[in-house]
């Protein structure tokens, strides 16, 4: 069967799910495509609209958020881990308005907070800090939600 020419590949890969330029590259570079090649291929697919970072990083902030309940921090960091370029990835999670951060990690943490109900007061706030801050929220807004906490 003869090898697959490296848009091809390329489609196939777009096929499973949006891929950064950076992630793209890399997965044509372990296929030991030529490139020249490659760089053609990526101009070419850049061209019709098939790769772009800016798109990428509104989808997956999108996604992130609200899907993975991920805060902006987080989500900023694995942009500038798939190859989002930072003023890309930082204008992308920049998008994430206060009150949307903040609905996300109260659902977060009411999902987790019937878990955490034979623990004494202290230990479910060290737990829910360190959930919010691992999951990439602002330190404001874990404040604002622990101290909202402690008054009910």
């Amino acid at each position: 069967m003869p090898r697959k020419s490296a848009f091809e590949y390329a489609l196939k890969l777009l096929g499973y799910r949006a891929k950064t330029e950076k992630e793209l590259r890399l997965k044509l570079v372990e296929k030991k495509y030529q490139p020249e090649e490659i760089e053609v291929v990526l101009v070419k697919l850049a061209k019709i609209g098939l790769i772009d970072d800016q798109k990428f990083a509104v989808n997956y902030v999108r996604d992130k958020l609200s899907i993975s309940r991920r805060g902006p921090r987080r989500i900023y960091i694995e942009l500038i881990q798939r190859g989002v370029a930072k003023e890309i990835a930082d204008q992308a999670t920049r998008t994430i308005n206060k009150e949307d951060e903040l609905e996300v990690a109260q659902t977060l943490l009411n999902t987790r907070i019937r878990q955490w109900n034979k623990l004494d007061p202290l230990a479910k706030k060290r737990r829910a800090v360190g959930l919010l801050s691992r999951r990439g929220f602002s330190p404001q807004t874990i404040h604002q939600l622990i101290f909202n906490r402690a008054e009910e």
